[in-house]
């Protein structure tokens, strides 16, 4: 059998040097003990505070869905108009940074357009630009500039239409590129016009419109020459 140690002996033939070791590693165990319990303790209110966080969510997500249920009717009426506007606006107002309240904001633009109130439609699409979901970004600008388009400003409504050609593809890109090139005939811009009109001829699309377009892009080409 191994010899015990000078050290180990020492400590066993010495009760107070035993109990004076053991206290010691105790409060190393309380310290540790008391740092563990902290850490739970932070952990457990960090889990209440998103919990709570998350119903208060829930409920306010909740009574904005019901708000906006409230005010559907109105809209499938016949005549929906400036009152529905005006509840749909109530609702966003009321429901701030939820999603029926973005929903109702949305409707509220559709309408506004509807009802030939383009300014006040651009305002209300203006504010659902996220700048952080470029699908729904490019949906709200095509929006904007059918806005732009009924007030007369051709040359904002292409601009903003540019944005949404370059976020587009297939035959939705074709159609935006062509109604861009129209905007900028209406907007005086002959000579950019023509590029437009000259790329939907490069890309093929349906034979059948290239007549049409040879026409357009030959007409701008003169518009700009003179």
């Amino acid at each position: 059998m191994a010899k015990l140690s000078a050290r180990r002996k020492s400590v066993l033939e010495d009760p107070e040097e035993v109990l004076n070791l053991a206290q010691r590693l105790w409060e190393q165990v309380k310290l540790q003990g008391k740092w563990l319990a902290l850490g739970l303790v932070v952990v457990v209110i960090a889990l209440a505070a998103w919990s709570i966080n998350a119903r208060v969510k829930a409920s306010r997500e909740e009574r904005a869905a019901t708000a906006l249920e409230q005010v559907r009717p109105k809209l499938v009426a016949t005549e929906a108009g400036a009152e529905a506007a005006k509840a749909l606006e109530q609702v966003t107002r009321d429901h701030a940074g939820t999603l029926g309240a973005r929903d109702a904001q949305l409707l509220r633009a559709n309408l506004l357009y509807k009802m030939k109130n383009y300014a006040d439609a651009a305002k209300a699409y203006e504010t659902l630009l996220k700048g952080g979901d470029p699908g729904w970004d490019t949906l709200i600008n095509e929006s904007l500039s059918y806005c732009y388009e009924g007030l007369g400003d051709y040359k904002k409504a292409a601009a903003i239409l540019k944005g949404v050609v370059e976020e587009t593809s297939g035959n939705l890109k074709g159609e935006e590129t062509q109604r861009l090139a129209l905007l900028l005939e209406q907007a005086g811009d002959y000579k950019e016009a023509a590029v437009y009109w000259k790329k939907l001829l490069d890309e093929g699309g349906n034979p059948a419109l290239h007549p049409y377009l040879n026409e357009k892009l030959a007409a701008a080409e003169a518009k700009v020459k003179k």
